[in-house]
């Protein structure tokens, strides 16, 4: 009885990550003087290089209201794909020649990146 609850446990756990978006965040700092904007700019910047190759990612740049780190210049870069051979794509696309621009524009206002995640995601409705 037990193997059966644990097969069927794996099952429904396997399906349901089968649905399951994956979600990327860095925890990230800008340089002193930099802007939100400039990072927004970079971010769009990114996403019309992926546009134009149907990625399948989706951004969101989050500045923190409140946290333990609301440090000047502290935000957290966080993309979502359908699926993990999705979001690889758009790795590649960002470290492209096509996205020179982006990758030039982060190196010279971001200061570091202090961590980095990778979730599944599920949507609750």
């Amino acid at each position: 009885m037990k193997s059966i609850f644990i097969i069927t446990f794996i099952n429904i756990f396997a399906s349901s990550l089968l649905n399951a978006e994956v979600a990327e965040s860095y925890k990230c700092k800008l340089k002193e003087g930099v802007s939100r904007d400039q990072i927004i700019s970079l971010g769009e910047s990114y996403i019309a290089v992926g546009k134009k190759d149907n990625m399948d990612f989706k951004l969101s740049i989050l500045f923190p209201m409140y946290s333990s780190d609301i440090s000047n210049g502290v935000f957290y870069w966080n993309g979502t794909s359908s699926s993990l051979a999705s979001l690889e794509e758009a790795v590649k696309i960002w470290e492209s020649e096509k996205n020179i621009d982006a990758i030039n524009r982060w190196v010279a206002i971001v200061d570091n990146c202090q961590n980095a995640s990778l979730f599944y995601s599920f949507k609750v409705n």
